[in-house]
């Protein structure tokens, strides 16, 4: 097993970077770089060097660079130290039992140089072939000339022996938290790369499956993604919501700064493949012919668990409920989803309730946040997009709870009857204005229309379209004959809710229609809440 280019090149650049902080005091422009970096997710003395790090870059003042001049005399030089002690960079000083410069390790390591036909620069005039500085840039080259089995020595024999009594004593003489992040930085990436190269020799490397992805970065990812499939995720649409608000639906981006993470989306990802209006076929007086697919590329739909799970009721009703439907299933087969991951409840959510606030199955997780995304890759064909990237350790975390819960009723089949009976479904009569925004916005609600379009008056050509409706619509249920087997909101009201919280779970088994992720409580116009509904009508029955 191989280490990538790219991973190699991202180490070797480590390796350099923790290098120029040894070798001389930092200056106005590396600190300034310093503070543009983005550090990835990390555990340990790694994870721990990362974060103090970052926290000393944002909060250090105007005379921050005299602060680390003066520390890194005090820690590396033994400025002002009586008896001289200090955490000296050189490998000599903690491997030798005199602890002074210039032993054997210091003419191993000089060796080792010569090996490889190398000699210490001019710019290194002051410092030891041993310093720290020195093997950390040779580390560099080994890693970029891909040197496996010289880096794992060289480890072994020098860096490793050494580098964790040294950071030691950073903690120990440092006065400023910047020289000891680099310590713990040192520390931890030397035992993680020793880790990596022990396991590139024994053959056993396994490709991680988990990646940081800075959003500069995820951008060429998605280019790559977007040739062989079309990415959904949601986006926001300017002034294009109700009252001249912002709408937050689902579109194709470009992007990653195109994904709306931070709010839920105003509308559910199943229009991504099941259109708000499709046409199934094209007719003339002789002929119909089915509607072709648009094109072969992929789908890959970004959304939350509970949209996963809103996904697998579409099946059942599409795929599992008789014939399966061609359009839908055509377009299903296509789909793969990455989790846009959910830690928080937002308002009106409900979803644990109904079991849908975590979801398998999915070919990718993502956490977003301003710099960076942290990606668990599930499927083996979406693995070669981020192999360069940085390998971490993450797995996606759900939403444990919502301040709103739902009390599910128990429903006895033989008191249906009653059921539809109840004067509890009356007040909807008056309250709900039969709009179907509830529907619309819902990621569960399949119910269509077919409506025949004649492209002209005098011919005999069209084609038939499937429109989405709602069975909130007043004339859902008429016929042909002017019939309607429900004529009220209220009968209405009352079919939606055992629908979503009984008839599917009896046909399909386990679980509930509804998904629990609120919209059509953000959406309503007469706040009408279905939370509240759901609950109501569990005590209207117990009663």
């Amino acid at each position: 097993m191989m280490i990538s280019k790219e991973n190699a090149r991202r180490r070797a650049e480590i390796y350099r970077f923790l290098s120029r902080c040894y070798k001389v005091e930092i200056d106005g422009k590396t600190l300034s770089a310093m503070k543009n970096m983005s550090f990835p997710a990390a555990e340990g003395k790694l994870g721990e060097g990362y974060a103090m790090l970052r926290s000393y870059l944002d909060s250090c003042g105007e005379n921050a660079i005299e602060e680390l001049a003066v520390d890194y005399a005090r820690v590396f030089l033994a400025a002002g130290s009586a008896d001289g002690a200090a955490a000296i960079p050189c490998e000599s000083v903690y491997a030798s039992p005199a602890k002074i410069y210039m032993q054997e390790s210091w003419e191993e390591v000089c060796a080792e140089y010569a090996r490889f036909g190398m000699a210490k620069a001019d710019g290194y005039d002051d410092l030891m072939e041993d310093h720290l500085a020195l093997e950390l840039e040779f580390m560099a080259y080994l890693a970029e000339k891909g040197e496996y089995a010289a880096q794992k020595s060289f480890l072994e024999k020098h860096l490793s022996n050494w580098v964790g009594s040294f950071a030691a004593d950073i903690d120990k003489y440092a006065r400023c938290s910047f020289y000891k992040a680099i310590g713990r930085i040192t520390e931890g990436f030397i035992a993680l790369d020793a880790q990596l190269l022990a396991a590139v020799e024994k053959g056993d490397l396994e490709v991680s499956r988990s990646f940081s992805v800075r959003n500069e970065r995820m951008s060429n990812i998605l280019a790559k993604l977007r040739e062989n499939y079309h990415v959904y995720a949601p986006m926001r649409f300017t002034k294009r919501g109700p009252k001249g608000k912002d709408l937050i639906r689902y579109g194709e981006i470009k992007e990653l700064t195109d994904i709306v993470y931070k709010e839920k989306s105003n509308f559910s990802p199943k229009e991504c493949i099941y259109p708000v209006s499709q046409t199934l076929f094209r007719f003339d007086a002789q002929d119909c012919t089915v509607q072709e697919k648009d094109d072969d590329k992929g789908i890959i739909i970004i959304c939350r668990a509970c949209d996963i799970n809103a996904f697998r009721r579409l099946d059942n009703i599409f795929l599992n409920n008789g014939e399966a439907d061609l359009f839908y299933g055509r377009m299903r087969e296509k789909v793969k989803f990455i989790l846009l991951e959910c830690r928080e409840s937002f308002e009106n959510c409900f979803c644990a309730s109904m079991g849908t606030n975590k979801a398998t199955g999915y070919s990718a997780a993502m956490r977003i946040d301003d710099i960076c995304a942290l990606m668990e890759i599930c499927d083996e064909e979406l693995l070669p997009y981020f192999l360069d990237e940085v390998p971490i350790e993450f797995a996606p975390e759900f939403v444990k709870e919502n301040p709103r819960k739902a009390n599910i009723p128990a429903i006895e089949r033989d008191k249906l009857g009653e059921i539809c009976k109840m004067e509890f479904w009356n007040k909807y009569d008056d309250e709900c204005i039969a709009c179907g925004g509830c529907s619309t916005v819902c990621p569960g609600c399949s119910c269509f229309d077919t409506v025949d379009v004649i492209y002209d008056e005098t011919s005999m050509e069209g084609e038939r379209r499937r429109v989405w409706s709602s069975c909130m619509l007043r004339d859902f249920t008429q016929t042909a004959g002017g019939g309607m087997a429900r004529k009220t909101q209220g009968a209405n009201m009352r079919f939606k809710t055992l629908h979503k919280i009984y008839d599917y779970c009896r046909r399909f088994g386990g679980e509930h229609m509804c998904v629990g992720c609120g919209r059509c409580i953000d959406r309503c116009p007469k706040g009408i809440d279905f939370l509240d509904t759901i609950n109501s009508f569990a005590e209207a029955l117990e009663k």
